[in-house]
């Protein structure tokens, strides 16, 4: 029934242009060796090769300060209206397409830890965070938000996730909420739910659809429209996962575990 009323509401549609590139080949010129007789003598031209061209600058990683500051300033002015990002399945239309707060609930920014379709593996690898996600999480900070972190998870994993968190910048005082699983049967959504009854988040941030609300993953066309498109960028921003695997950086002893603020509501 859930699904059923919130998939009968909205559509929406974008179009791409493309772009022309050119390129300009690059000319190596070797002189070859020669003998010269002068005045008697025997001189070798040495072999002359045109330098070659340094190698390519790798392009800078991508900024998303701007995108991540965006989403905590919104979460920051929604607090306090009365009104979550989190879809009501009690939805009939899209004026009421998200579930309201009561003053006895905190105001929180919802982040989603794993990457894709993977759980989080924090054991196996240096994480890092993404340029712009930490001073936006501060600004969340100063403004009053409490920063949630969810995950696909257990809650015993919750030591190595809170200190990937704190090694990568992003909760360095390790005071966040972090919801993880309590049972294998628990999803992402049902977990997010349960803490309803003590936050309300007013944001949520994820990289792919399915992270918001698990209804995302059932539809027809996972790409195609839905009833929740006017909350992509009005509530939900999808950006890129909050700790990036350096695979190239592995992790060569495990890491003594933190001492833990009170857990999961």
């Amino acid at each position: 029934m859930r699904a059923i009323r919130l998939l009968l509401l909205i559509p929406a549609v974008a179009a791409l242009s493309g772009c022309v590139a050119a390129a300009l080949p690059v000319l190596a010129t070797t002189v070859m060796t020669g003998d010269a007789v002068r005045d008697g003598k025997v001189t070798v031209q040495k072999d002359a090769v045109a330098p070659a061209a340094d190698a390519a600058t790798p392009p800078a990683a991508p900024n998303y300060t701007e995108q991540f500051v965006a989403a905590a300033m919104f979460a920051a002015d929604r607090a306090g209206t009365g009104q979550s990002v989190v879809p009501d399945p009690a939805a009939e239309d899209a004026d009421t397409l998200v579930r309201g707060c009561s003053e006895s609930q905190q105001p929180a920014l919802l982040v989603d830890l794993d990457p894709g379709a993977a759980a989080l593996r924090p054991q196996v690898a240096t994480l890092s965070a993404p340029q712009g996600l930490a001073p936006a999480l501060a600004v969340a900070r100063g403004k009053g938000l409490t920063i949630a972190w969810t995950s696909v998870l257990d809650e015993a994993e919750a030591p190595l996730v809170r200190n990937a968190l704190a090694a990568s910048g992003l909760d360095p005082a390790g005071r966040d909420v972090l919801l993880l699983t309590r049972d294998p049967a628990e999803s992402k959504t049902d977990r997010r739910d349960a803490a309803l009854s003590e936050y309300c988040f007013v944001a949520m941030i994820g990289d792919q659809r399915g992270d918001f609300d698990e209804l995302m993953d059932y539809l027809r066309d996972s790409d195609g429209p839905s009833p929740f498109d006017p909350l992509f960028g009005n509530g939900w921003f999808e950006l890129p996962p909050p700790l990036i695997a350096r695979a190239d950086v592995p992790t060569t002893q495990p890491v003594a575990p933190m001492a833990t603020p009170e857990e999961n509501p």
